[in-house]
């Protein structure tokens, strides 16, 4: 079989490719990635985007023994997307649960203490993720848009309770990154990743969505509180770096959430 033929795109020329395309294959899940290595240090501008597509599946064919490049997508920090693996080709991104889903390898090293995400990047993540759930008739639910880290090695979903405690280890990667867009646990990606998702899709659908402001966490780790004041439980932390929408203040505080009770002290958002 031949080797795909890699493009890259704008968002917005993706979306018209996604738009006007007809695809063969049944879609039920959107996996999120991160390469890992390369990672943003790795990239120079003498090498292109399309460089770094053609060194991936050099190592995907050569060290991993895959017929073509894993991913069917991949996202840059210029917030380019890379159209890799035809989507009408199954990936090889999660073992054992790769039937019926879209591989997208967000290219960074998103561990905590490592790449900052930019904000093209950002924004491309969640666009991506949008408009792939507007055309699959998707939504951006735990069991249709997930994260690597929540499977075994068997392709078998861990329990919840052991994703949510940080119980995995080392039975499967930090993808796709310990600091993606929070940590990448479950509840992070409900409050953090999803709403951001959902949002967006609300706007490109020209639904009016919550008014809300896009801020970032910069402290080290910041409590995200049940009500607004340190009176109230803290239910998780969220770290440096982190995007966080804003959907009302009170006083000091900032509601993260607009489906769950979930306040952050505002003077430590930018």
């Amino acid at each position: 079989m031949a080797l795909a033929q890699f493009h890259i795109y704008t968002p917005q020329e993706f979306q018209q490719y996604l738009v006007n395309t007809i695809f063969s294959r049944s879609i039920k899940m959107i996996q999120n990635h991160h390469t890992w290595e390369p990672n943003y240090s790795s990239l120079s501008p003498s090498q292109g985007e399309m460089y770094w597509l053609e060194s991936m599946r050099s190592y995907h064919i050569h060290n991993n023994g895959w017929s073509d490049i894993a991913q069917n997508l991949t996202t840059f920090p210029s917030g380019n997307i890379g159209l890799c693996r035809p989507i009408n080709i199954t990936p090889a991104g999660i073992f054992g649960a790769n039937s019926g889903a879209i591989c997208i390898e967000n290219l960074g090293n998103f561990d905590t203490g490592h790449d900052q995400m930019t904000l093209p990047h950002r924004d491309t993540i969640v666009f991506l993720n949008a408009i792939l759930c507007m055309k699959f008739d998707l939504k951006p639910v735990k069991e249709q848009v997930v994260y690597h880290h929540w499977f075994d090695r068997t392709g078998k979903r861990f329990p919840e309770s052991v994703v949510n405690n940080n119980q995995v280890g080392n039975q499967q990667k930090t993808c796709p990154g310990t600091a993606f867009f929070g940590n990448n646990t479950i509840t992070s990606a409900e409050a953090n990743f999803f709403p951001l998702i959902d949002n967006k899709i609300k706007q490109l659908s020209g639904v009016d969505a919550p008014q809300t402001t896009s801020l970032i966490v910069y402290a080290t780790l910041l409590n995200v509180r049940s009500g607004p004041g340190t009176s109230f439980p803290v239910l998780r932390t969220i770290t440096q770096g982190t995007q966080v929408s804003v959907y009302t203040t009170t006083s000091q505080w900032s509601k993260i959430s607009n489906t769950a009770d979930e306040w952050v002290f505002s003077s430590y958002l930018s």
